[in-house]
């Protein structure tokens, strides 16, 4: 699939050297083409599921460690076992947060962003935490929220905390592991994701004294098989050759004018059964993401990445600093806060305030600059947006900026000279 929700969007700078003047891809993958080729000696090794676990155990520091399909599963496995019916979140999050809570029959209640942030603080929290629902605590883009004290009013209310670090891989706050403060704590190594191995997920287990641990290692939501994602292989060996400077620029680019309709032929063509209704949760149960388990050739995908983590982490780092000082006494505003841990983030957070973000998208388009997009509608119901205006807000005012590790500093300096650019030559909203 050359054309995906990962390389849907770029970034086109006039005189990017380091790049040829190619365009910059938004996201290219972490996982390198000879990644994909060494973690077949997965059919030599023992056992690369347990030598996993393993590691995330030493990363962690916790003893218990579950592996899952997928950071969506996860959830909805966990809060499955759960006896608490009603499950608190962001009203900005990824749609499949709310899924997953809906796959194991909890009631979804919602709580707003806070003022000038990304995500929901304890603040936000404060109302809605009752004894008997679970607070779902989420680090959107690798960005981290107050979670020790979201967990502290927690234990005052007699509820339990999930901790959602899928975008959060490896980040840390005031030096403890995101994903370690909650009750539980979910990773996820879907495509896209710091470490992508197309699918799987992790439940760290924070409190032993909760949940059956047996069962939870056991149960699934759906009955689930292994098989070796050979699609998927040859899809990211695609996706590699695709963001390559030279293929990207010359083949890539001029479609993605085109991206909406080759993105909806694409998803017709691998569709699975009955995905024309994949808003209906039967259908979801129904897709990868819940009926694979990670397979031995995924985990060592991952096992390959984490050898390398700290050079990932310094390179990310080093490219979050480009984007802070190239829009240093600039109007554009950053969501990064300054306790963030830069090296854990998964995107660049960024608006234009008192811009019109419609404007500014079609602008840069006009230039060959691809901004990217998350979730253009909170999750509530449009007719209770009125209640989440923080949510909303952001939902129509966040763009976000790449972050990888084969993105040099000087690509990363001239996306943020041209945004700069662009947002200059664009009139303040009336």
């Amino acid at each position: 699939m050359i054309v995906s929700d990962s390389v849907s969007t770029s970034f086109r700078t006039q005189s990017s050297r380091s790049w040829h003047g190619a365009s910059v891809p938004f996201n290219a993958l972490e996982t390198r083409n000879w990644d994909l080729f060494a973690a077949l000696a997965c059919f030599i090794h023992s056992d690369p599921c347990a030598a996993l676990r393993n590691s995330l155990q030493a990363l962690t520091g916790r003893q218990h460690v579950v592996l899952t399909p997928s950071g969506r599963s996860a959830i909805a496995q966990l809060l499955a076992l759960l006896p608490q019916r009603e499950v608190v979140m962001p009203a900005w999050i990824c749609h499949e947060v709310k899924r997953a809570a809906e796959i194991a029959g909890k009631r979804v209640i919602y709580v707003d962003l806070g003022s000038n942030s990304i995500n929901a603080t304890s603040a936000e929290y404060l109302e809605a935490a009752k004894p008997g629902r679970i607070l779902l605590i989420a680090h959107l883009f690798g960005a981290p929220t107050d979670v020790e004290a979201i967990c502290e009013l927690a234990k005052k209310r007699d509820c339990v905390t999930v901790e959602d670090a899928v975008p959060a891989f490896g980040a840390r706050r005031n030096g403890h592991l995101l994903g370690t403060f909650a009750d539980f704590g979910i990773f996820g190594f879907e495509q896209g994701k710091r470490f992508p191995a197309f699918r799987g997920g992790v439940i760290v287990v924070n409190n032993n004294h909760i949940i059956n641990l047996t069962k939870l290692a056991a149960s699934r939501v759906v009955e689930t098989k292994r098989v070796m994602p050979i699609g998927d292989l040859l899809r990211a060996f695609a996706h590699n050759l695709a963001t390559s400077p030279w293929i990207y620029q010359g083949l890539i680019l001029p479609l993605l004018p085109f991206r909406e309709s080759l993105s909806k032929l694409l998803n017709k063509s691998h569709s699975q059964p009955g995905a024309e209704c994949l808003d209906k949760l039967a259908a979801v149960l129904h897709t990868p993401a819940y009926t694979r388990e990670l397979h031995p050739y995924q985990a060592e995908l991952v096992l390959r990445m984490l050898k390398r983590i700290d050079q990932i982490r310094r390179q990310i780092a080093s490219l979050a600093s480009v984007y802070l000082e190239g829009f240093r006494n600039t109007p554009i505003a950053s969501f990064v806060p300054p306790e963030c841990d830069n090296a854990g983030l998964m995107r660049f957070p960024i608006s234009f305030p008192g811009k019109d973000r419609t404007e500014i998208l079609r602008r840069a388009e006009k230039r060959g600059l691809y901004l990217k997009v998350y979730w253009p509608q909170p999750l509530p119901d449009k007719s209770e947006h009125h209640r989440f205006p923080n949510a909303v807000w952001a939902a129509q005012n966040i763009v976000l900026l790449p972050l990888y590790r084969t993105l040099s500093p000087r690509d990363a300096e001239e996306v943020a000279q041209t945004i700069v650019e662009i947002e200059s030559t664009v009139p303040l909203s009336r």
